[in-house]
């Protein structure tokens, strides 16, 4: 069922609200006017809240600090207090909140974030102060700016037991010197390199954290990083199991040209430079001018790897010792002109490579790739059950895999170019393999053409899992109606189903009443 809300209004006149939920989440709204909603309602109201997000929209300073400390002691208990979201328009003290929070316990996850129309917010000012919220394992900071003295600072004290670290869409201040000065860098850019290395080089002296997201989804012009400042943190660290640098504007993913400036750089050869890491278990880093998998010396313990062809050999694999990733679960190729180092990989036979992945730099266009050896090489090992094609793929490409039926591929991914004929052929032949369990379609066709197929996929009764992209021009259909329709005969047999379209939330809404839960945790 859909998650109710519910808003109550202090008084019309005040800008202050609470947002209340039935899973114990508030939303507080502080605005115009201060005021204590806890006058209105009471200590008791707030015994049992597990997450709370304050939404501080004053356009004048020292309002939010200001209102923390006049409601002291501060109106939500600290008994059930787990996660903290402040999402502010001003600039922020952290000393006050942390001093405020220092009491809570239970406090896990705290997020800093800005929800304006700018890509990017507020300043985080005494961020070192936040040392004293020693019971938190999850920081994440979202479209603020911060110093890099500060938080190295924070990050250095041995109060901070951070698992969980993400910077997304950060931007960083000047760093200062140990004189109390500032690095005074005529191009502004190399200072926040400077203090992006810096704090990729604390990083790599903790002892706690796990998981390191470093990612840009609201396409921030985000400082570079040279590739062996990653490398030296992967080297030093033993604590780190997950690793995602992703910082390309993210409105560059589907128009890969222009090419957007790299964010990761190389300036020295990386020929004598080697890797021997065997706690890291997800390494995901875009834009890397290497394959920095070929690194490593020993066997590692990388769950999935990300393969840059062309910058490989086409016999990289030719003696299976030299490959030291025994362990992969999903393999993600990413091609220019060849597949015959993933082919040769799939024939290692290894027993926990179960995907595969096949992308290029522009996957709309399609590459006149032969496939079908591709094909074959799945066909003969038994451990792959799940192939995803990012790349634009012809649909008689697509229907020899179908006709394939290979008992062990229970996934498929794939991005198509639909017509009428393909559409009516590949419903026929996808009923035909009973093999196939899940599938998952992308496609740049017509808005017409991608609900038809939708609905054929629907009435494929040995499918569980539908999952459909559209990113093409909208057309008006009369087949959208018959969707509900279709969908409540179908049931019985779907366990989840999704579906976007750039421009149209019709079918996404209908899906909200059977799959909620599922659409809100993708």
């Amino acid at each position: 069922m859909k998650m109710m809300k519910m808003m109550i209004h202090i008084q019309e006149e005040h800008y202050t609200q609470l947002i209340m939920n039935i899973n114990k989440q508030f939303t507080l709204i502080i605005g115009k006017y201060l005021l204590s909603w806890l006058d209105y309602f009471g200590p008791k109201s707030s015994s049992q809240i597990e997450s709370l997000e304050i939404q501080y929209k004053e356009d004048r300073g020292e309002g939010f600090e200001k209102y923390l400390f006049e409601n002291t002691p501060f109106p939500i208990s600290p008994d059930h207090l787990q996660t903290l979201t402040i999402a502010s328009y001003n600039d922020l003290d952290v000393d006050p909140i942390s001093q405020i929070f220092q009491g809570y316990h239970h406090l896990e996850k705290l997020i800093f974030s800005y929800r304006g129309n700018y890509r990017c917010g507020p300043e985080l000012n005494k961020f070192e102060k936040l040392s004293v919220l020693s019971h938190l394992s999850h920081l994440e900071l979202d479209r603020v700016i911060i110093s890099p003295n500060e938080f190295i600072e924070y990050l250095s004290t041995t109060t901070s037991n951070i698992e969980t670290l993400i910077l997304n869409s950060i931007k960083l201040k000047d760093i200062i010197d140990n004189n109390n000065n500032d690095i005074n860098n005529s191009n502004n850019n190399n200072s926040s390199s400077i203090g992006l290395e810096i704090i990729i080089e604390q990083i790599s002296h903790s002892k706690t954290i796990k998981t390191l997201k470093v990612i840009n989804q609201h396409g921030v012009t985000f400082p570079s990083i040279d590739i062996n400042s990653i490398i030296d943190l992967i080297n030093r660290n033993s604590t780190l199991e997950t690793i995602i640098y992703d910082t390309i504007n993210n409105k560059d993913k589907y128009n890969p040209s222009p090419s957007p400036s790299p964010t990761i750089t190389s300036t020295t050869s990386n020929d004598k430079v080697n890797i021997n890491n065997q706690t890291l278990k997800h390494l995901k880093i875009n834009q890397s001018p290497i394959d920095i998998h070929t690194l490593w010396i020993s066997n590692s313990n990388l769950r999935t790897i990300r393969i840059l062809n062309e910058q490989q050999p086409i016999s990289l694999f030719e003696n299976p010792q030299t490959f030291h990733h025994q362990s992969i679960r999903k393999l993600h190729f990413l091609f220019t002109t060849t597949l015959q180092s993933l082919i040769e990989i799939i024939q290692l036979h290894l027993p926990t490579l179960t995907t595969i992945k096949i992308s290029t730099q522009n996957n709309r266009k399609q590459y006149d790739i032969d496939f079908e050896t591709i094909f074959t090489a799945i066909s003969n090992n038994n451990n792959i059950d799940s192939i995803s094609i990012k790349c634009s793929i012809k649909i008689k490409q697509f229907l020899r895999l179908i006709k394939r039926n290979i008992k062990h591929l229970r996934k498929i991914h794939v991005n198509l170019r639909l017509n009428a004929k393909g559409i009516e052929v590949i419903g026929s032949k996808l009923n035909q393999n009973t093999n196939i369990q899940e599938f998952s379609l992308e496609s740049w066709s017509d808005y017409s053409l991608i609900i038809d197929m939708v609905l054929v996929l629907l009435e494929c009764k040995h499918l569980t899992s539908i999952k459909c992209h559209g990113y093409g021009p909208y057309t008006r259909t009369n087949s959208v109606h018959e969707f509900p329709y279709v969908l409540n005969l179908n049931l019985d047999h779907l366990l989840n189903v999704q579906i976007y379209f750039q421009h149209q939330k019709q079918c996404e809404n209908i899906l909200d009443k059977y799959f909620y839960s599922i659409q809100n945790n993708k």
